[in-house]
């Protein structure tokens, strides 16, 4: 039967491949949550064309749904905004979205010059009373730069170990977060 089953797999694979070709790379698929007046959360979902199918398999140990997608793209994250939740790819979870509240406040800072060439400064709004952890990420998301500073208004960071490109800086100290993209020229 299992045999059976992952041969419909492979014709159902090649039946689909003309049909990816054409409409994956240009048709998104977007999963929506609505959060009305109620504690429950109603799930939308909308897709114009998908390549790949789904099985049902009911064995003596339970029922299985095995599902395939062909160019399945990578989830690159979930947004969110008055209470609509947003996913990217074709194969979707059917449980709901769990909204975490982030366990930082914002730190509020500012850094120049942006675009830099050698060296970029951070100013916080406030002295800040504990060590400032500074790390900065391609964009891919590579820890490229790590350094604790002592607590400060203003620090200097040296950016001749990075190449050009677009990066993200990260900035914590006590509790308290700031996020900037940083351009290095």
């Amino acid at each position: 039967m299992l045999e059976t089953f992952f041969k419909m797999i492979i014709e159902n694979c090649l039946r689909h491949i003309v049909l990816f070709i054409i409409i994956a790379w240009f048709v998104p698929t977007v999963q929506a949550q609505d959060k009305s007046n109620t504690s429950t959360y109603r799930i939308i979902r909308s897709n114009i064309g998908v390549g790949g199918s789904s099985k049902t398999i009911q064995t003596s140990k339970g029922k299985y749904t095995i599902s395939q997608s062909i160019g399945q793209s990578s989830v690159i994250g979930t947004s969110s905004s008055n209470g609509y939740y947003l996913r990217q790819g074709f194969q979707q979870p059917h449980k709901s979205v769990k909204v975490v509240k982030s366990i930082y406040n914002a730190l509020k800072a500012t850094v120049y010059p942006n675009p830099a060439d050698y060296n970029v400064h951070i100013s916080f709004d406030e002295v800040t009373s504990k060590n400032i952890t500074v790390k900065i990420f391609d964009i891919a998301g590579k820890l490229l730069y790590f350094k604790d500073f002592p607590p400060s208004k203003k620090i200097q960071l040296d950016l001749t170990n990075l190449s050009s490109g677009s990066y993200v800086l990260k900035a914590i100290s006590n509790g308290k977060l700031f996020n900037s993209k940083l351009i290095k020229i």
